[in-house]
């Protein structure tokens, strides 16, 4: 393995040291867990840290959830996306399928228009939001709302490659976050991108305690260990993480 490969560190404290100093630049990376396990907060940290200690720009996709109770949110652990997407540090693009106006739901056609490969509208998207503020990071939150889009599993590996390839021609390094728990089927998001992140949290006697485990970046050495985390005031970090020689 190349251990001279120009690095992305997410700014993660604690996770760069187990996978030997940084994610590899221009690659996409899938971060899976179940509700509740810390993915959104994964990727919001890392683009986060990217436009504030690191000077890389970075594009959020929210699939899911509103955006402004995310960067709501954000202020709990001190972190003013406002004040980033001011300076155009970072950009939140709402793709939501339905949205919420004038207290109706509507579709918005302006991604979704009945097509059989949403992944074109997708892709389209993020590239003209990397080129506005030059991004150099993105976090797509999260894949699943789209895959449940797909009954054809061809379709969509064939939709979700084009994208990921889409974005390391455009060498931006990217998060791609999705549901997973260990009662279902592999996603397909793993087979075609070069990592993999899962995030866990068991019930721990009154508390809950919670792990990240990485099991597959492709050409970097790395812990294969389930390490403990934590989430406080400053957001996530790993607990005493063994460091990679």
């Amino acid at each position: 393995m190349d251990s001279t490969y120009s690095k992305v560190k997410t700014g993660i404290p604690g996770f760069d040291s187990i996978i030997s100093g940084g994610l590899k630049i221009g690659r996409s990376v899938t971060v899976s867990g179940p509700p509740g396990s810390g993915k959104t907060t994964f990727g919001l940290q890392y683009l986060h840290s990217g436009a504030k200690d690191f000077d890389e720009p970075g594009v959020y996709l929210a699939m899911s959830q509103n955006i402004d109770d995310l960067k709501n949110d954000c202020k709990s652990y001190g972190w003013d996306f406002d004040d980033l997407i001011t300076k155009e540090k970072i950009l939140m693009v709402d793709a939501r399928p339905f949205k919420i106006k004038d207290e109706l739901i509507g579709k918005d056609e302006s991604l979704y228009r009945g097509e059989q490969l949403p992944f074109e509208h997708l892709t389209k998207l993020l590239l003209s939001s990397i080129k506005r503020i030059k991004a150099k990071r993105v976090v797509i939150d999260s894949l699943t709302i789209l895959a449940m889009q797909y009954h054809d599993q061809f379709y969509m590996r064939q939709g979700l490659q084009g994208m990921v390839q889409a974005l390391e021609n455009f060498g931006v390094t990217s998060l791609i976050l999705s549901e997973y728990s260990e009662r279902d089927k592999i996603p397909l998001e793993w087979f075609v991108t070069s990592g993999i992140i899962q995030l866990r949290h068991t019930r721990k006697e009154d508390t809950m305690e919670r792990t990240i485990q990485v099991t597959k970046m492709r050409g970097i050495k790395h812990s294969e260990q389930i390490h403990l985390i934590e989430l406080d005031s400053d957001g996530l970090h790993l607990l005493h993480p063994k460091l990679i020689p």
